[in-house]
């Protein structure tokens, strides 16, 4: 049984805004015990911060087409400088907008500059493979508000989220083209499931997945000339390779080279 992040949308007719849930609970239990093993220096701060990026990245993902690639990298303010990426897709959805897809988030903390401004850079990928790329910056360090600037300055439609420290289960508000201005500014987004007519549009649920590999790095090493790998290798047998998406290590052995 796979332990899904489950993300729920859902049309508001009249105030034209989607509503999203998200609910990390099931994918934390695969968030943890892969961080656990792979990148056990990280600090509660850190990770604090990356399953914040998570949630708010399952709601983004809600309201954009099926298929596209996704990633964003946040670059925060801090004394020990880190950066948080995250990257995923709702996958192929069947027609009644039910699917499974998959997000995954790493916490970068060597060779991270220092920065005095806080910041999302977005990139997508679309079916075609056409790649748009858009950066924002925002005064606060707080996770969910650089992301409703990001829709402000980036997305040109506003963002509501309500990211709770209490429980795994954070909601957004999206607005749609003609949506409500007033009711937008001040709609309480933990009850709008029981106070407005919804009207399902997606359940989805994601994964904790990366598809990284030592294959699949094989044939970049492989291009490289005998002189460039030598000075890589040095006197080692083995190359130590850190996957950004997940932070997982990989082990490129001089001798996979040549297979």
């Amino acid at each position: 049984m796979l332990n899904l992040l489950y993300s729920t949308s859902d049309y508001i007719p009249g105030r034209e805004a989607l509503f999203v849930k998200v609910d990390l609970s099931n994918y934390l239990i695969d968030y943890y015990l892969h961080r656990k093993d792979v990148v056990p220096k990280a600090t509660p701060e850190q990770d604090e911060k990356l399953k914040e990026l998570i949630a708010c990245f399952a709601i983004h993902l809600a309201a954009k087409s099926p298929v596209e690639e996704h990633a964003w990298s946040v670059h925060l303010v801090s004394a020990d400088p880190y950066s948080l990426f995250v990257t995923g897709s709702t996958g192929v959805l069947d027609p009644s907008g039910k699917g499974t897809g998959a997000i995954v988030g790493n916490v970068l903390t060597e060779n991270i500059r220092h920065t005095d401004v806080n910041s999302l850079h977005a990139q997508v990928v679309t079916k075609d493979g056409s790649v748009f790329k858009s950066y924002v910056s925002s005064e606060e360090g707080e996770i969910s508000k650089i992301v409703e600037a990001f829709y402000k300055q980036s997305e040109q439609n506003p963002l509501r989220i309500n990211y709770s420290l209490t429980t795994d289960v954070s909601t957004g508000l999206i607005a749609l083209p003609k949506w409500d201005r007033d009711w937008f500014r001040t709609a309480d987004l933990q009850k709008l499931d029981t106070e407005e007519n919804l009207k399902r549009m997606r359940d989805c649920g994601f994964e904790f997945k990366c598809d990284c590999s030592p294959q699949k790095l094989l044939p970049y090493f492989r291009s490289l000339d005998e002189k460039t790998l030598e000075e890589l290798y040095g006197e080692d047998k083995e190359l130590i390779i850190t996957c950004p998406r997940c932070g997982e290590h990989f082990a490129i052995d001089w001798l996979m080279l040549s297979d």
